[in-house]
């Protein structure tokens, strides 16, 4: 009776939510590019313009104040919502804008790992990343020689944790 209970519990989803640490210079300066945009935007719409302008002129900046809205939800409100059960894990990211959950099987993950970006090395040259608090870690899977990143930008500790999190319940 305990072995089926225990094995039942099992297929329970267990879901990590890693909400994305503010950068307030960020926060501020994308705060008052949409109070600017919002701005010119009712001023161009009051203004009652002819078609053609109207749309020429409101197009750009509307495109420009849903760009500056993505960088604004993610910062202030993103979090990565990782989702693991036996068998998948799903990745979502609240509050971030045209992106939709993201599934990974577990046969096909050779294995997790965390993995340092401060010194990042591309094709085209190298790109480092600085920060104070040391969140340059991320949480990545191996897939066929494949690195998968699924949670970004956290610090040494919480991606270990995370890691091993992921690593407990898959294997």
């Amino acid at each position: 009776m305990k072995e089926n209970l225990h094995n039942n519990l099992s297929f329970v989803p267990i879901t990590i939510e890693i909400k994305n640490k503010t950068n307030w210079l960020v926060a501020f300066i994308t705060s008052v590019g949409l109070l600017i945009l919002f701005c010119i935007i009712l001023i161009i719409i009051f203004t009652g313009l002819q078609s053609a302008s109207f749309i020429t002129l409101t197009l750009p900046f509307g495109a420009f104040f849903i760009f500056i809205l993505y960088i604004w939800l993610w910062n202030n409100f993103g979090k990565t919502v990782l989702t693991i059960d036996h068998k998948t894990l799903t990745v979502q990211y609240k509050n971030k804008l045209f992106t939709s959950p993201k599934t990974y099987l577990k046969e096909e993950t050779d294995r997790i790992e965390t993995k340092d970006f401060k010194i990042e090395k591309h094709q085209l040259g190298v790109r480092y990343h600085f920060s104070i608090s040391g969140s340059t870690y991320s949480v990545i899977l191996i897939q066929k020689d494949t690195e998968i990143r699924i949670v970004d930008w956290v610090t040494k500790d919480r991606a270990d944790e995370i890691a091993g999190e992921l690593k407990r319940i898959w294997y």
